[in-house]
């Protein structure tokens, strides 16, 4: 009996962890290949393929009906890790609190604020989890699942293929201390507006070098590589080299995928949202005040403001994390980037090249956010013709 309700256990871990998977991978092809969910439920968005159906070619499901399918799996997820009395080995597999956070994720683009507010509490509530102190992320850090901040991430192996290729991986596109692309010159920089609106008294504001390429929260080796490399003004030093060691060739740093900080902030707008102002102003306050920044303070007391104040905790705290593309989506927000002129001066807004200005001012439903299907998609799913297409601007 024994055996037997050991294996079934173990059954329902892994089928909870496929249940999760497939939402979450859902959920990115959902945001990229169709408009936020709000106002778009009707749309097409991509095909939903099954046990019943995957021998079959499928035509382009609903936005709605994309949505629920997800969150029917998330749903099954949860109930087999509530059952089960398997612990994951680390937290490169998904626990019931990631299963919560993924639908809390879900239900705040559906703007189903009850229900993302129930699972970032039951989140907050369990206990798994605590933010970074000030004082972890006054140097570069973010590289190690095992920091208690984590709830989700990728655990990196130095024989993993993506480490082994050298230049392929997360670390060599967003770290600035290790090889890679950014070395060469391909540098992760703030838009400059957003760094200058980060508080002195912020320590967030030494994950990114200023106007003169300094950091607070780097030491001396840091600052010797700064310069050896003529790493640019705004540059992110947010996450560590692998091992912390400047320079590697190795990038096989842990890669965050859900952290407590998120939850918090998905639940203090979820506050908001449901015209709880006070309790979500003081979830705000509390989190940025014990964690980031003493001296801020949100005294805004009407809804729009807070959330403002919301959104912009959401830009700095999870800036390289967490997909600010799909916040701008699915709160329907213009957005504009500024350039660089031809001189080398820049504007007071940002450091994008002046031969991208005719990309710099995005309306909220501007069709080049989404992606295109593939042609490929086109050419071998009799379900999908060219007519399915998503509209796009001829050149």
């Amino acid at each position: 009996n024994n055996i037997e309700k050991s294996e079934q256990s173990a059954y329902q871990f892994y089928l909870a962890q496929a249940y999760a998977i497939r939402a979450f991978s859902y959920f990115y092809l959902a945001q990229m290949y169709q408009h936020t969910y709000v106002g778009h439920e009707d749309m097409p968005c991509v095909p939903l393929v099954t046990e019943a159906n995957m021998d079959e070619q499928n035509p382009r499901a609903s936005v709605k009906e994309t949505y629920d399918f997800m969150l029917s799996d998330l749903d099954k997820a949860a109930n087999l890790l509530e059952q089960t009395f398997v612990e994951r080995p680390h937290k490169g597999f998904i626990s019931k609190e990631v299963v919560y956070g993924l639908r809390a994720r879900i239900n705040m683009v559906r703007n189903e604020w009850t229900a993302a507010l129930e699972d970032a509490n039951r989140i907050i509530n369990a206990g798994v989890a605590s933010p970074y102190t000030r004082d972890e992320v006054s140097r570069p850090t973010f590289i190690n699942i095992n920091d208690n901040a984590w709830l989700w991430g990728i655990d990196g192996e130095e024989t993993d293929p993506a480490v082994t290729t050298g230049i392929i991986n997360f670390p060599s596109h967003m770290g600035s201390f290790n090889n890679g692309y950014t070395p060469v010159g391909v540098w992760r920089k703030i838009n400059k507006a957003l760094y200058n609106a980060i508080p002195d008294t912020d320590v967030r504001k030494g994950w990114f070098l200023n106007g003169n390429g300094q950091s607070q929260n780097l030491t001396g080796q840091h600052e010797t590589y700064v310069a050896q490399y003529g790493m640019q003004p705004y540059t992110q030093v947010k996450f560590a080299p692998y091992n912390y060691e400047l320079e590697t060739a190795t990038n096989a740093s842990d890669i965050p995928l859900m952290r407590i900080e998120e939850i918090l902030l998905i639940a203090a707008e979820a506050q908001a949202r449901l015209g709880n102002l006070e309790e979500s102003r003081n979830a705000l306050n509390t989190f940025v005040t014990t964690y980031r920044d003493p001296a801020y303070n949100c005294a805004a007391t009407s809804q729009e403001k807070i959330l403002d104040a919301i959104w912009m905790q959401r830009r700095i705290e999870l800036w390289g994390e967490a997909g600010r593309l799909f916040d701008i989506l699915r709160l329907g927000m213009p957005w504009t980037r500024s350039w660089e002129l031809e001189d080398g001066t820049k504007s007071n807004h940002s450091n994008v090249l002046s031969k991208y200005a005719e990309y710099q001012a995005f309306p909220a439903d501007y069709i080049e956010c989404i992606l295109m299907i593939p042609q490929k998609e086109i050419d071998n799913n009799p379900e999908i013709g060219p007519e399915d297409q998503n509209p796009y601007i001829q050149k």
